[in-house]
């Protein structure tokens, strides 16, 4: 098995069933706040100012925040592109950011123990990982 059979055979594996953020993380579904976004892919810009930016990958500023977990609640909920967001309050965000980056990282342990049961001569399996996410449309901030 090559890396590239590796990788394409883990977005096999894992597309079918990713949970969905914030959905899956969350008790409460119904939040009279939103947030419109611009169905574009997003990132976390730098901080300015004690804010946090969120920006398009060409750099086009959508967001400032004033929290890192208000910033990578947002991040996280974009993963498919949605044009409407539903904001819990602070305690209920904080805690799905944290249920949410718990699982990435239970996710990102598998692949590289998978990885490693591959190759085990290898040392590629950040690259692998990032590959993997990449093609998943997922994000650990």
């Amino acid at each position: 098995m090559s890396e590239k059979e590796f990788i394409n055979s883990s977005v096999l594996k894992y597309s079918g069933s990713i949970k969905n953020f914030p959905s899956d993380f969350i008790s409460e579904k119904n939040f009279p706040k939103e947030l419109k976004l611009p169905g574009k892919t997003l990132l976390i810009g730098k901080e300015f100012f004690g804010k946090y930016e969120i920006i398009t990958p060409d750099g086009n500023p959508v967001l400032q925040l004033d929290s890192y977990t208000h910033a990578k609640f947002i991040l996280y909920s974009n993963r498919n592109n949605p044009q409407l967001i539903f904001i819990p309050p602070d305690d209920e965000m904080k805690q799905a950011v944290k249920l949410y980056e718990q699982y990435l990282d239970a996710m990102i342990k598998e692949i590289e123990t998978d990885y490693k049961k591959h190759f085990p001569e290898e040392k590629n399996s950040k690259a692998v990982v990032n590959e993997i996410f990449r093609q998943l449309n997922l994000v650990r901030a």
